[in-house]
């Protein structure tokens, strides 16, 4: 599949949300989240991804608190998408950064704005774990290995207003990564479309895009050349 193959299929995949905006007609699903009605859903409004994509994000060990635009007029801003990765870093070690995956902002938008539009009064993202490095990984209790926060795929959040649950279901409607379950945060990552609960019990689902799983994809050269 090309590029331009995957941005429609991943464009397929969200358009359900976006067509909250000009449609008033909204169905309750029974975990709480707002899902646009099966006519409304058939309205293909691609406005959604379109659009400038803002992020809130808080971190929670820092206290540092931004709203970034990494994408406005039809491309990604490459200044707005350096104060994410800093946003991003591991400040545990050094204030290590990567040039996070531009998917995994892509997904954490998806979910954030689809709050937005569902009613949640400023759905802040805080941000446990963002980029971290191989020696402070290896160093935490039941990381894996080949965790995806080392390379920048992967993200350990909550989101005001909005329940675990329902971050959970939020996130796997996408189906473009993992989404992991624990007590008091869910992990995103931009990897293989998979699930797990906080004892790391796998349980698959159907990856729509292939083994990468990512939102929108745009590798760092892509990016800065945009």
């Amino acid at each position: 599949m090309n590029r331009r193959d995957f941005l429609k299929k991943a464009f397929g995949a969200t358009v359900a949300v976006a067509t909250t905006l000009s449609a008033g007609t909204l169905v309750t699903a029974a975990s709480g989240l707002i899902y646009p009605g099966n006519a409304i859903a058939q309205d293909v409004d691609h406005y959604f991804w379109y659009r400038d994509r803002y992020l809130e994000i808080r971190r929670a060990d820092t206290g540092e608190k931004q709203l970034i635009c990494f994408y406005r007029n039809g491309q990604y801003d490459p200044d707005q998408y350096r104060a994410a990765c800093w946003l991003f870093r591991d400040a545990k070690d050094q204030n290590s950064t990567v040039s996070m995956d531009i998917g995994l902002f892509n997904l954490l938008y998806g979910v954030q704005e689809w709050a937005r539009q569902a009613g949640v009064s400023n759905p802040l993202i805080t941000l446990n774990s963002g980029h971290r490095t191989a020696r402070r990984n290896a160093r935490i209790e039941g990381a894996a290995h080949n965790s995806l926060h080392i390379p920048g795929q992967a993200s350990d959040i909550t989101m005001r207003g909005v329940t675990l649950s329902q971050l959970v279901a939020m996130a796997q409607h996408y189906q473009v990564g993992g989404v992991g379950s624990y007590n008091s945060f869910v992990h995103l990552d931009t990897g293989r479309v998979r699930y797990w609960r906080g004892d790391n019990s796998y349980k698959p689902l159907k990856d729509r895009f292939g083994e990468s799983g990512t939102l929108l994809a745009s590798n760092y050269q892509e990016l800065m050349a945009s």
